[in-house]
């Protein structure tokens, strides 16, 4: 069975792309990723050790103006493109994980009649997702939220690296002692910000992202300041910290997953106020608290109601765990597969 993965831009995508594609390879698939020239997708399927074949795809800007309609000519050649490569070079299936590298290749894949399966990281479907939802094979979900929007959402959970899933299934009565600040692949810098202006005794590791880094190392007096981690020192990070704090897109799940309670700041810029509606259900389930980022000055007292009180951590580890997916790779496998 041959599979091409899609889907790009940020972690959040590829990451859980790249996952399915680990484990179909493992059940005797061939794979190729198919994305964007501009895209992390580009960089990460080789050392996945997958074939990558680009399109021009960028994202779809405003046609109010020129960048806009400069955007949706690129979309419109990428899928043009994508649809030439693939009838030259036949698939059984797509996998996709949205981003606007993914939608002239979902786009294509419906033309020539491919199946293919969607995955939404966040509760509130992306545009090209809920484009080609209504025609895909099967359309798979982290938050119950989305459900609300594609009713023939299953709900599956994110499939997570291999890395993360192992160390989060592995149990350890060791306790776990500090803070873990995470803005996702791209960093966040008004979190930075925040945390560098901290008053508290209490050990942080704070992941900045590449771009933020350099400004930021000779100020990080008494923080364990890196730019990234790789997934096992993600994992160990996970594994040690009693409180997360970070955006609220894909990585709740992996929050999730390994049952750290969370302190969430929403993207104010995301797409349909998505991060926002995703924190809210792990608020929900009192598993996290939603701080706004213009209130970031209130983080210090959020972050002691969390770390004073014993019963609720534990409270919400033991709700996080009833709502982690540990089988999503799995599941989203068979539905690709069969």
């Amino acid at each position: 069975m041959r599979i091409a993965l899609t889907g790009g831009g940020t972690g959040g995508h590829v990451f859980p792309a790249l996952e399915i594609g680990r484990a179909a390879r493992e059940a005797g698939a061939d794979l190729v990723y198919l994305g964007s020239h501009r895209g992390m997708e580009r960089d990460l399927a080789g050392p996945a050790q997958m074939e990558f074949v680009g399109f021009a795809a960028e994202p779809l800007w405003s046609l109010k103006t020129a960048r806009g309609w400069k955007s949706l000519i690129s979309l419109i050649q990428a899928r043009r493109e994508a649809k030439q490569w693939l009838r030259a070079n036949p698939v059984d299936a797509v996998f996709s994980t949205g981003g606007y590298a993914a939608g002239p290749v979902m786009g294509a894949a419906r033309s020539l009649g491919i199946p293919y399966v969607v995955h939404e990281a966040n509760s509130i479907p992306g545009r090209a997702n809920r484009m080609f939802a209504t025609s895909a094979k099967a359309f798979t979900s982290v938050f119950w939220a989305t459900a609300k929007v594609i009713p023939t959402t299953v709900r599956t959970g994110q499939p997570i690296r291999r890395e993360l899933r192992e160390a989060a299934n592995m149990r350890s009565d060791e306790p776990r002692k500090g803070i873990l600040v995470v803005g996702g692949s791209q960093g966040a810098q008004a979190i930075n910000e925040a945390i560098l202006a901290l008053k508290i005794d209490v050990p942080i590791t704070l992941v900045a992202g590449a771009k933020n880094f350099d400004g930021l190392k000779s100020r990080a007096s008494g923080i364990d300041l890196r730019a990234f981690l790789a997934a096992s020192e993600m994992a160990a990070a996970y594994r040690s910290a009693e409180l997360v704090i970070g955006r609220s897109g894909g990585s709740c799940a992996e929050f999730a997953a390994f049952q750290i309670p969370s302190i969430l700041v929403p993207l104010p810029s995301s797409a349909d106020d998505h991060q926002r509606v995703n924190a809210r259900e792990l608020v929900s389930i009192a598993g996290a608290s939603l701080l706004e980022q213009s209130d970031l000055a209130k983080l210090p007292a959020v972050i002691d109601g969390w770390l004073t009180d014993d019963a609720r951590r534990e409270h919400a580890r033991h709700n996080l765990e009833n709502w982690d997916c540990p089988n999503a790779t799995a599941d989203i496998l068979n539905l690709l597969l069969n």
